[in-house]
C-alpha cells in the first residue's frame, strides 16, 4: 500500500468536499450542480466520508451563522419583527435559507483567508500560521514543525514514514539500520537512517544539516540525488537540480525564531510572511514580485517585514488583520 497516495487522494477528496459543501449551501443552488454533486459523491467511496468529515467540522459554525442571519445584516431591508412559534413554512424556509447562506460565505472566507485549515484539521501533527512546535514521533525521532504545517507518520511495524501535507519541518531522526526513515512531499521523497534535515513541500527543496539523505522525484524512480552536510536541493523546471551549498548561518534560521533573506526576490518574501500570520498577503503588481528584500527579522513580527518593505522598495501596503494584507505600489 502506497502511504503517500492515499494521504494524496484523501487530502484530494477533503478539498474537493469543502468545494462542493460550500456550493451546496447556497440558496441558490440550481439542480444541475445538484446533479453534478451527485455524481462526484457516487464516483469514489471516498468522497461520501470526506463530505461527512468536513460537514462535521464546518458544523459548529451552524449557530453563529444562524445568530448572523437573523439579524438582517444581509437584506437591505431592516429585520422583521419574530413572528410566533407557529410560522409557517415558507418562512421557516426562507430563514433557513438565509442561515445557509451566511454559512456558506463564512466557510468560504476562512478557506481563503487559511487554506491550510482542512490539511491541518485532518492532520496527525500540525501548526497554525505563526507557530512553531516540536512533536516527538513515535519512533523517537524529532519533528520541529514551521507556520502553517501539517504531517501525518506512520511508524506501525517496520516501518517509518513521514507524509508532510504542507509547510516546512525539520527532522532529527533516530539511526535505526533496518527501518529507513522516509518522507513523502508532493514531488520529492526523502530516505535516510538517522539524520537530521529540513524538507520545504512548498519550494520542493530537501536541506541537510548533518548526515545522508537520498532525494528523489517519486514521478521518477530512476534519478536520486545524494546530499550531505550543509547542502540544499529542490525540484525546478519539471525535474530534481542540482545539490548546492548552502551558508550555515542563514539555514534553517525559522528554528531560531528569525527570517533571513539575501536579495530574496518578493514573491519568495510573500511565502514567509504568509508563515508568520493568519490571512493572506497578496501582490497586487505582478511586477513588484521580481523586486528582491535583504534583511534579517523576527518570524513573529509580520509588521517589521512590511515596514522594511515600505522603506526600502517604496510599497505600500493595506491590511485587514486576519483577513489579508495587499502590497502595491
Amino acid at each position: 500500500m502506497n502511504t503517500a497516495s492515499n494521504d494524496d487522494d484523501r487530502q484530494r477528496a477533503l478539498q474537493e468536499a469543502t468545494e462542493w459543501f460550500v456550493r451546496l449551501n447556497n440558496p441558490l443552488v440550481s439542480d444541475e450542480t445538484r446533479r453534478a454533486y451527485q455524481i462526484w459523491l457516487a464516483a469514489d467511496a471516498a468522497h461520501p466520508q470526506a463530505m461527512h468529515e468536513v460537514s462535521e467540522l464546518w458544523g459548529a459554525l451552524d449557530q453563529p451563522a444562524a445568530q448572523l442571519a437573523a439579524s438582517g445584516w444581509h437584506r437591505d431591508a431592516p429585520a422583521p419583527v419574530p413572528t410566533p412559534r407557529h410560522r409557517q413554512p415558507a418562512k421557516i424556509g426562507v430563514k433557513f435559507a438565509a442561515a445557509s447562506a451566511v454559512l456558506a460565505l463564512v466557510a468560504a472566507i476562512f478557506m481563503w483567508r487559511d487554506p491550510g485549515l482542512i490539511d491541518r484539521a485532518f492532520a496527525d501533527a500540525a501548526t497554525r500560521p505563526g507557530e512553531r512546535r516540536d512533536v516527538r514521533l513515535a519512533d523517537g525521532s524529532l519533528a520541529v514543525l514551521d507556520g502553517d504545517t501539517a504531517l501525518n507518520s506512520d511508524m506501525a511495524g517496520g516501518r517509518r514514514v513521514v507524509t508532510l501535507l504542507r509547510g516546512r519541518a525539520w527532522f532529527d531522526v533516530v539511526a535505526d539500520s533496518a527501518r529507513p526513515f522516509t518522507v513523502h512531499a508532493g514531488q520529492v521523497d526523502v530516505q535516510v537512517r538517522g539524520t537530521a534535515f529540513e524538507v520545504d513541500r512548498d519550494a520542493a527543496a530537501v536541506t541537510v544539516e548533518h548526515g545522508r539523505v537520498a532525494v528523489s522525484d517519486p514521478q521518477t524512480t530512476d534519478l536520486q540525488v545524494d546530499l550531505t552536510d550543509w547542502q540544499r536541493v529542490a525540484f525546478q523546471n519539471g525535474r530534481l537540480g542540482t545539490p548546492t551549498a548552502i551558508e550555515p548561518d542563514q539555514a534553517f534560521a525559522w528554528r531560531r525564531g528569525l527570517i533571513i533573506v539575501d536579495r530574496a526576490p518578493l514573491s519568495q518574501v510573500v511565502k514567509e510572511l504568509d508563515k508568520m500570520a493568519p490571512g493572506h498577503v497578496l501582490v497586487v503588481d505582478r511586477q513588484l514580485e521580481r523586486t528582491t528584500l535583504s534583511g534579517t527579522f523576527r518570524a513573529d513580527d509580520q509588521e517589521s517585514v512590511l515596514e522594511a518593505l515600505r522603506a526600502t522598495l517604496g510599497v505600500r501596503t493595506l491590511s485587514v488583520p486576519g483577513v489579508a494584507t495587499l502590497i502595491y505600489r
